[in-house]
This record gives C-alpha cells, sequence and structure tokens, in this order.
C-alpha cells in the first residue's frame, strides 16, 4: 500500500527542522545522544546548520523515538505526519524505493 503526502514547500520543511534543532538544543542530553550518534562535535553545529542533509538527520533522530516525536509535535502545533513529510522534503531519497519487493 503507498501512502500519497503531499510534501511541504522547502521553506517549511527547513523552518520544521530548524525548530526540532531548537527543541534538542534546549535539551543538554538530547542534544548529546544526537551528537554522538551523529559522530559530530558541537562546534560543526554553526558551519552545517542550514544544510538539508542535516536538518533532515535532526528530523530522522525524532522519528526513531515515538515519544521524542509526539512531545517535540505537541509542543509546536504540528502533527508527526507533518515532521515526516519535511523529512522527505529535505531528504527525498529516504522515502525512495528501489521497486523490489
Amino acid at each position: 500500500m503507498t501512502i500519497n503526502r503531499s510534501l511541504p514547500n522547502f521553506e517549511t520543511a527547513e523552518a520544521i527542522a530548524i525548530k526540532a534543532l531548537g527543541f534538542l538544543s534546549a535539551d543538554p542530553e538530547l542534544m548529546g545522544r544526537f551528537l554522538a550518534l551523529s559522530g559530530l562535535d558541537p562546534s560543526d553545529l554553526r558551519d552545517i546548520a542550514s544544510e538539508a542533509s542535516f536538518l533532515a538527520a535532526i528530523l530522522e533522530f525524532l522519528l526513531t523515538d515515538d515519544s521524542l516525536l509526539l512531545t517535540f509535535a505537541s509542543n509546536h502545533g504540528l502533527t508527526p505526519e507533518e515532521v515526516i513529510t519535511a523529512k522527505a522534503r529535505l531528504d527525498p531519497m529516504s522515502s525512495a524505493t528501489t521497486g523490489s519487493l
């Protein structure tokens, strides 16, 4: 079954991801966990914060934890689906398929 989701425009997806970055930054433990999993150093953030792949990685991190996703979405007046589609807009290859089953 294929779900047809309308993707937000790039600017909307980027704004959601920037909110997610702020959400993570407000919690040192969460930010530390993200940095550890991504292999990034805090000093790298300023240089890559506007890159679509980094912003998609922030959203992917939220998507790996249902309670974290729900908290973020609720705190920012979003639905989990909006976070999912924002991630897909920033990283279109993440939802690509090979055509094989």
